[in-house]
């Protein structure tokens, strides 16, 4: 199982600030993923989760993608219209790493 790194943490933090102090779905657990928390827990619509990832820099944004890339990031267990909206993000900041995500599915 894959243990959240402390970057990944910060990311989540800013991504999902009502998560703070919570590190997983029962205490001592761990979330696996960074971005599926904050899909099902805390976003209230697509538009909600995409503009959650404007409170990232472009770095911790492309570090996602990577992560996205390497399979080490779950998107297939988004809710629905998220991935799409997560792409459009990526998109207007990171058009060559939108071409990688979208090369790769």
């Amino acid at each position: 199982m894959r243990q959240l790194t402390y970057l990944d943490k910060r990311i989540l933090a800013k991504l999902a600030p009502e998560l703070e102090g919570a590190t997983g779905p029962a205490p001592g657990h761990d979330f696996k993923f960074v971005l599926v928390p904050v899909s099902h827990r805390v976003s209230e619509s697509p538009e909600d989760f995409a503009a959650r990832f404007t409170r990232l820099t472009d770095e911790e944004l492309t570090y996602l993608v990577d992560l996205i890339l390497h399979g080490d990031e779950d998107v297939r267990s988004l809710a629905e219209g998220d991935f799409d909206a997560l792409v459009e993000v990526i998109e207007k900041r990171l058009p060559e790493k939108a071409r990688e995500l979208l090369a790769q599915e």
